[in-house]
């Protein structure tokens, strides 16, 4: 048993230099930061995953299946029909060099999130498995709720660093800091529905491990739907990133 943390960080690391090799290539053979469509951006996601579950699971092994769980969908998700996998001329408007800055930061946000939303799902099936008056039980979710707190503070800051940033690259595109485009508004509905979490003393609500991470799990949706429901149901001037 002690070996399946090593057998398991050795499996995730060689997937994170493969993945850093396709991703590489990309860059090569395109001359540009692959970042400008859906398929690129989900590769970057599941790369950011990969890394995070391996710096996490220094202190927490359970990071390590998380890791190849969340980075499994979303190279997955990456080779579904609405994606196109081919190396294309991108707009004129996504050559600006705040885009790796704007897209990555974004992405790393998105890929902590995800981590939050993987351990309020691992809580929510240890409760329903073992039963409320399972020995250790209270423990776990203790720990899962600690691990998903010290993943939103840099998630949040993220999240608010790539909103400024895409701001700044906005005014400079088309004249407007901020246009309420939809995934302008559904970015900051998930600043600010994840924020509400870190206020454990005027909302009791999250000092309860349960309620915390049945919260965590609904706030994933809107993640989703910033990335997935923007891209594929509303459109505005980000649509090009499903292409």
């Amino acid at each position: 048993l002690r070996a399946v943390p090593v057998v398991g960080g050795t499996l995730l690391g060689l997937s994170l230099l493969a993945l850093t090799a396709c991703i590489a290539l990309r860059w090569i053979v395109g001359g540009r930061v692959p970042m400008a469509n859906g398929y690129e951006t989900m590769l970057l996601m599941a790369w950011f995953v990969m890394v995070l579950a391996l710096v996490a699971a220094r202190r927490f092994r359970i990071a390590l299946p998380f890791g190849f769980l969340m980075s499994g969908f979303f190279l997955l998700v990456s080779h579904i029909n609405q994606m196109d996998p081919q190396i294309t001329h991108i707009m004129p408007v996504l050559s600006s060099p705040l885009l790796s800055v704007h897209v990555s930061v974004i992405m790393m946000s998105f890929a902590l999130l995800s981590l939050t939303f993987i351990c309020g799902l691992t809580a929510i099936i240890l409760r329903l498995v073992r039963g409320r008056n399972a020995v250790e039980l209270d423990g776990q979710l203790d720990s899962l709720a600690l691990l998903s707190r010290l993943l939103l503070y840099p998630a949040l800051t993220l999240l608010g660093v790539g909103i400024f940033v895409g701001a700044i690259w906005a005014n400079v595109s088309w004249g407007s800091y901020w246009s309420w485009d939809p995934k302008e508004v559904w970015a900051l509905a998930a600043f600010i529905i994840y924020g509400i979490s870190f206020h454990r003393k005027s909302l009791p609500y999250f000092q309860h491990p349960w309620l915390f991470h049945g919260y965590m799990i609904l706030a994933f949706a809107v993640v989703l739907m910033t990335y997935f429901g923007v891209n594929y149901l509303l459109g505005g001037m980000h649509s090009y990133a499903n292409s």
